[in-house]
C-alpha cells in the first residue's frame, strides 16, 4: 500500500509540475505572439519608409537628369551680343 500511495503522490506532483509548465508555456507563447506582432508592425513601417525614400531618390535622380539636360542646352547657346561686348 505504501508503494501505491507513493506512486499516487508522485503522479500528483508530476501533474502539478505539468500544470505549472503549461502555464509558463502559455505565457511564453503569448509573449512570442506579441513580439511577432510588434516586429510585423515594425517591418511594415520600415517598408513604408523604404518605399518613401525610394520615391524620393527616383524624384531626385529625375531632377538631376533634367538639370543636366538643361545645363547641356544652356552651354550650347552662343553668347548673346551684349555678353560678347562685355567680354571683348
Amino acid at each position: 500500500m505504501k508503494t501505491s500511495a507513493l506512486a499516487q503522490q508522485t503522479i500528483e506532483s508530476l501533474l502539478k509540475e505539468n500544470d505549472a509548465l503549461c502555464r509558463q508555456l502559455a505565457k511564453l507563447q503569448q509573449r512570442a505572439s506579441e513580439l511577432i506582432q510588434q516586429r510585423s508592425a515594425e517591418v511594415e513601417q520600415l517598408n513604408a519608409v523604404v518605399e518613401y525614400l525610394s520615391t524620393e531618390l527616383t524624384a531626385k535622380d529625375a531632377m538631376i537628369l533634367f538639370l543636366r539636360t538643361k545645363l547641356r542646352e544652356f552651354r550650347k547657346i552662343p553668347d548673346s551680343p551684349q555678353r560678347m561686348l562685355q567680354n571683348g
